[in-house]
């Protein structure tokens, strides 16, 4: 039982002391926040390959969403399946609102071959007007690209 009593006692010192005294998350709109992988995205891979995803985000737990899509790289048909997670500080404060995004794992899944995971962490500004970028790898790369939103 004093073995029990420790290991909580452990496990909330442990999980206080990522928490800032006084932090406040800041709320981004899930609706329409430029960061919301949701819509047309673009970026030229660092091996020149041209990286095109048509995406739409569901709302998934209070720090994460899901992604699903389609896309193409180069000329090559992907379907893509993942998430993306808000910081680890951060909390919904209602539905509506997300946290500020800090990282994207998305599965781009290709006909006849090894799926790829793309991995992406936010370089954006938190104002809803801002350009936001992801910078992204793909595996067995060191070299990152931007992901961006395309305009019409």
């Amino acid at each position: 039982m004093k073995r029990l009593a420790l290991a909580f006692l452990v496990a909330a010192a442990a999980t206080s002391c990522n928490r800032e005294v006084g932090f406040t998350p800041t709320p981004i709109s899930f609706a329409d926040h430029p960061s919301v992988l949701r819509g047309p995205w673009s970026g030229d891979t660092t091996a020149g390959q041209r990286l095109r995803l048509q995406l739409t985000a569901a709302y998934d737990t209070a720090s994460s969403y899901r992604v699903t899509g389609t896309g193409s790289l180069d000329q090559e048909p992907l379907s893509v399946t993942g998430s993306v997670g808000g910081g680890s500080l951060h909390t919904y404060l209602r539905p509506q609102l997300t946290p500020a995004p800090e990282t994207a794992k998305l599965t781009l899944q290709r006909a006849g071959k090894a799926d790829l995971e793309l991995r992406c962490y936010d370089i954006g500004g938190d104002e809803a007007g801002a350009a936001w970028l992801w910078q992204c790898f793909l595996p067995d790369n060191t070299k990152s690209f931007n992901l961006t939103r395309e305009t019409s």
